[in-house]
């Protein structure tokens, strides 16, 4: 089957998907541990667990950034040159820019008052994160099939 043109590869898809998903359910799961934790709510385990999972955000998001590099290089250019779903783009990248810096902000920032408030924004970004994904794969989808019916009736 051929590919569209500004469609990523499988094994690229497979695993910006895969750290996706990781970065997803472990900052899910473990908001609702803390969440837990402070209504008393959460037993030792459910705590230890907090320490693996958010080890394991902090890993998934590093990857994720590797591979959002390798993204950067071919198919966002390319996309962006070819003036193809800019805005989409544009806002999609900028999430992922906010989640990323309020991510640094939560390890590093000591205030209480900030790091609450940069908490609720990192939380709120990361659980519609998965729904800009999908907003910008449909919205490239539906710009392509339109390109390409245009491009179709050109020729006739």
């Amino acid at each position: 089957m051929k590919r569209r043109p500004f469609q990523l590869g499988g094994r690229q898809k497979f695993f910006l998907l895969a750290a996706s998903a990781a970065l997803f359910l472990s900052g899910i799961f473990w908001a609702w541990i803390q969440h837990l934790d402070e209504a008393g709510r959460a037993g030792p385990e459910l705590r230890r667990l907090k320490t693996g999972l958010i080890a394991l955000h902090g890993w998934s998001a590093m990857v994720f950034v590797l591979l959002l590099g390798a993204v950067l290089v071919n198919h966002v250019r390319r996309a962006w040159h070819a003036r193809r779903n800019r805005p989409n783009g544009a806002f999609f990248l900028t999430a992922v820019s906010l989640l990323t810096l309020s991510g640094y902000a939560l390890y590093y920032t000591a205030d209480e008052n900030w790091r609450e408030a940069i908490s609720h924004l990192h939380l709120w970004l990361g659980v519609t994160a998965p729904a800009l994904l999908l907003w910008h794969i449909l919205s490239g989808r539906r710009a392509t099939r339109r390109s390409n019916i245009q491009s179709t009736d050109q020729r006739r």
